[in-house]
């Protein structure tokens, strides 16, 4: 098991990185480029927070010895916001070639780093199924809280920018609700695969998690996956009138539901040292 603290910073990194793969599946060149400045600007800062909370654990725990995989997750966690800020400063200019290869980068050392960081907190040898499902629930994760703060950041511009179409806002929603269905599927196969092809520590742990903290993971499931389920309905429906300020508000909503539920599963993380 690894600290709270731990896995609570890997929030960080999962939202600027889910973030900018959000920003991905916007039509760039049906928005205001101030759009793209403030919303890379803020899913920044997040992961900047992250950093500085990591190497400070980082830098605390050499005492105890170093870590190579510790060393690794932070190179890339650097290497991915060195690369997002290449991003953001391009968007004040016109170099096409320069602002896809940072984004690409960024992209890439950003996943880099989330497979590492998932490693870091399995209990199985690396050629087990443990090994690609942390991964893909870490990055189910970041895809959930990047789309939902995207859509919550592109509502307020709405609010700004009353001419905009309404296509970019369907597209961050579908965005948003597809990686949501994803993410509640793999939760429901997620348990059994582990009891049945998971490392016995796996199973210990998921045994654990049932008999100690189903009231955590229950409230982890209501509240950041069942919950958002609904709110999307609601969604889709007001952007159908179209109205863009009640979809927005709806969206906050959303995000404050997917956010504790995350945080909750950070918690069963901490815990458990399971991906919930």
């Amino acid at each position: 098991m690894q600290p709270f603290p731990t896995s609570f910073l890997l929030l960080f990194y999962q939202v600027s990185l889910g973030g900018l793969f959000a920003i991905a599946a916007t039509p760039f060149h049906q928005l205001e480029r101030g759009f793209y400045k403030s919303t890379a600007g803020v899913l920044f800062v997040v992961g900047f927070l992250g950093l500085l909370g990591k190497a400070d654990i980082y830098w605390k725990s050499l005492s105890l010895g170093i870590r190579p995989g510790s060393a690794v997750e932070l190179s890339f966690y650097i290497l991915f916001l060195l690369f997002f800020a290449l991003y953001l400063i391009s968007l004040w200019g016109e170099h096409v070639v320069f602002r896809a290869r940072s984004f690409s980068l960024a992209l890439l050392t950003g996943l880099a780093g989330l497979v590492t960081s998932a490693h870091s907190f399995t209990q199985a040898s690396l050629w087990s199924l443990e090994t690609i499902l942390y991964p893909l629930s870490f990055f189910l994760s970041a895809l959930l809280l990047g789309g939902v703060t995207v859509g919550m950041l592109l509502g307020h511009w709405y609010l700004i920018d009353t001419g905009q179409s309404i296509d970019p806002f369907v597209r961050i929603f579908k965005f948003f609700c597809i990686t949501l269905i994803i993410q509640v599927a793999f939760f429901l196969l997620l348990p059994l695969l582990l009891y049945l092809l998971g490392n016995p520590n796996t199973v210990r742990a998921l045994q654990r998690l049932w008999e100690e903290h189903a009231f955590l993971l229950w409230t982890r499931v209501l509240v950041g996956q069942a919950a958002p389920i609904i709110i999307s309905i609601m969604i889709w429906r007001t952007l159908k009138i179209p109205h863009t300020m009640a979809a927005t508000g709806l969206f906050y909503t959303a995000l404050l539901g997917v956010f504790v539920g995350e945080i909750l599963g950070r918690q069963i993380l901490a815990l458990t040292s399971l991906p919930f």
